[in-house]
């Protein structure tokens, strides 16, 4: 028996290498993750002597999910994680795997931001989550925020993880403008750069008046939060589904529930790299409304995101959503 290929030691769920054995008779394979086994099989070798374990990436991604960002900073515990592959019940080797919904080019050694994006434009008062590995800093972990003035003057302070996990833990941070702004004490705020390990995003602050605004999280193609916030407006058709009886000789509705549909509107986009996020919020699997302060679950239902590969056209996008919750209908309000 002789493995051809195996997974390298840091891998994407999407981009992760299969293995490949060369053998000539059947063979156990199993996966030990969190110290159990997750996966045992049996493989026989096909007409070349060959043994492929197709869709190991997926089958990882099963086992891994990342979580909301709670307060400043949220570790992502089960976003990544070792797995060991065994073979005939011998440990070949262990893999550090990260979750990854779709194919990635990032290099799973140095992956920096989690994110399709390096740069945004984004508005005060909205909501942003930056997510990576720390950087580490006289023995504290932590991000490196700069932020940039008007005036051609920038600052730079190390801000330290307050949330407790191991070191090959990846972290969500909140990267909010108001909260930039508060943790430099200076307003007006025109860039600011939240940099992890071998990583950056830029943001841009939009400070236009709008007479609507409406900012939607959703996780990204590696689970990991983030947001995006329309411009274009919001608009309702309500609607409602319901059993109909008489009762007393009069027609009455009963078990009504509400189905509004909501439309919105992107709004000027400006960067051909938001596309991305775009597509990211549309395909997502959990996507939330923040209303109120507080953020409302939804399922999107339609898109029309069409999108000109030239750098000189940038189309809006527009999408209808429903409350995943019926009964937050009435939530919705200017």
């Amino acid at each position: 028996m002789n493995v051809v290929q195996r997974p390298n030691a840091r891998e994407f769920c999407g981009t992760m290498r299969d293995y490949i054995i060369d053998t000539d008779s059947s063979i156990s394979f199993s996966v030990r993750y969190g110290g159990r086994i997750i996966l045992e099989e049996e493989y026989v070798p096909d007409a070349d002597y060959k043994v492929r374990t197709r869709g190991l990436g997926k089958f990882c991604e099963l086992a891994l999910w990342g979580v909301w960002c709670a307060g400043e900073n949220t570790t992502q515990t089960d976003a990544a994680g070792d797995f060991t592959f065994l073979i005939n019940g011998v440990e070949d080797m262990t893999c550090f795997v990260m979750f990854s919904r779709l194919a990635t080019k990032k290099d799973a050694a140095a992956p920096g931001c989690l994110s399709e994006i390096t740069q945004k434009v984004t508005y005060p008062a909205t909501k942003e989550y930056v997510s990576g590995f720390p950087i580490m800093e006289a023995s504290r972990k932590g991000v490196k925020v700069t932020a940039y003035w008007d005036d051609n003057t920038e600052e730079t302070k190390f801000v330290a993880i307050t949330s407790e996990g191991d070191d090959s833990a990846v972290y969500t941070f909140d990267a909010s403008p108001d909260r930039i702004s508060t943790l430099f004490g200076k307003p007006d705020i025109v860039q600011y750069k939240v940099m992890v390990s071998n990583g950056a995003i830029l943001f841009t602050v939009n400070r236009t008046r709008y007479m609507d605004m409406w900012c939607f999280r959703f996780k990204n193609v590696y689970d990991m939060p983030e947001t995006l916030t329309v411009t274009g407006g919001l608009k309702m058709a309500g609607s409602n589904e319901s059993d109909t009886a008489v009762m007393y000789g009069v027609d009455r509705n009963f078990a009504v529930k509400v189905t509004d549909e909501y439309t919105a509107n992107s709004g000027c986009i400006f960067l051909q790299s938001d596309y991305k996020l775009w597509h990211n919020l549309l395909n997502t699997q959990e996507a939330s409304i923040f209303v109120n302060n507080e953020w409302i679950p939804i399922v999107i239902t339609k898109q029309k995101f069409d999108r000109e590969f030239r750098r000189s056209i940038l189309k809006a996008v527009e999408f209808s959503f429903r409350m995943a919750n019926p009964e937050q209908n009435n939530l919705i309000e200017l």
